[in-house]
């Protein structure tokens, strides 16, 4: 791994680290562990569990991907691949993540502009699963500003997969840009790129791969529910409901804020929505939020780091890597 990529995530578990410390300390540090010592521990696994169902749905789909853009790999080296992207969600943004393109690169020899979309379509893909489950919460518990901003940002999606599928308009595009000083050297790429969202955004793969999504990030939300129960909310679907939107406008913030992990901003808006939403106090809301991201960031930040020290091999010449590296794909 290259020093500045060790540097970003050595930077970036302190500042968690510290993040908590100061959410802990505001919630008051006592009554924060009075509500982790209440909570029941027996349920733990099965948090755990749903939390993993995420992980592993995600992982799926990822090899279902690569196969639709034509890349052949085996199930165990994406899931190798999958497994150390995981430790890279801890860099701003999570670029990072690009690097399970380049991984890719070094198994298989397919262009990094082959895969790469992949990697923004999860991101697209996740983004429209959450905002769903967000929404069915959102009818439930109206908020005018936060309806407003889901419907905004489901229209600029649904807009970029409409202008995706018109191939006519887009490959003219390309052709114009292939006559443009500075960006005629990047056209090739720019069309595998093409290429690839096209196929991961026609409407069959779209619906299936965003069922997976909502499937996904549905476990988790479940997860955060089981939780909220286990720190005094009503075991009831109403509970489950909230806990749901909860979970994923959460992530959808943490998203926006683009700190890596989504850290602060997941923290802040769960603990807000808790309190508000259940009236728990604001320590129990922080322990709440503590357990499910240990069972969900924490655990797949894990997972990552596993996988790291097992296979670091798969990316071996990252700190080299360059744009000019990728390998232009016959039209």
């Amino acid at each position: 791994m290259n020093q500045d990529l060790r540097r970003k995530l050595i930077l970036s578990l302190v500042g968690a680290l510290l993040l908590y410390i100061v959410l802990v300390l505001w919630s008051d540090i006592r009554q924060v562990q009075s509500a982790l010592q209440a909570f029941p521990w027996q349920w733990f696994p099965l948090v755990v569990a749903l939390a993993l169902t995420n992980y592993g749905v995600r992982m799926l789909r990822w090899h279902w991907w690569l196969g639709l853009v034509g890349v052949k790999i085996s199930r165990w080296d994406s899931g190798r691949v999958f497994g150390l992207g995981s430790l890279m969600m801890m860099t701003p943004g999570k670029v990072g993540e690009l690097l399970k393109a380049y991984m890719v690169k070094n198994i298989t020899g397919d262009p990094i502009s082959r895969t790469a979309p992949i990697i923004v379509a999860e991101r697209v893909i996740d983004g429209i699963a959450m905002l769903i489950l967000a929404g069915v919460g959102l009818i439930a518990f109206p908020e005018p500003r936060a309806q407003s901003v889901a419907v905004l940002l489901l229209a600029a999606f649904a807009a970029g997969i409409v202008i995706i599928q018109i191939r006519p308009l887009a490959l003219r595009l390309l052709a114009i840009a292939h006559r443009i000083p500075l960006v005629n050297r990047f056209s090739d790429q720019l069309y595998t790129l093409y290429d690839s969202s096209y196929t991961l955004f026609r409407p069959g793969p779209l619906l299936w791969a965003l069922a997976l999504g909502v499937l996904a990030w549905g476990a988790s939300g479940l997860a955060f529910g089981v939780t909220l129960v286990g720190f005094g909310a009503e075991l009831s679907w109403q509970t489950f409901f909230m806990a749901v939107f909860i979970f994923n406008i959460s992530t959808v913030i943490g998203a926006v804020v683009a700190l890596p992990g989504g850290l602060g901003g997941f923290e802040g808006s769960a603990v807000f929505w808790v309190v508000r939403l259940f009236g728990l106090s604001a320590a129990t809301a922080t322990a709440a939020a503590l357990v499910i991201r240990f069972c969900t960031l924490w655990l797949s930040v894990g997972i990552g780091f596993v996988s790291f020290l097992l296979w670091h091999e798969l990316l071996a010449g990252a700190e080299t890597a360059h744009p000019k590296a990728v390998v232009r794909s016959k039209r």
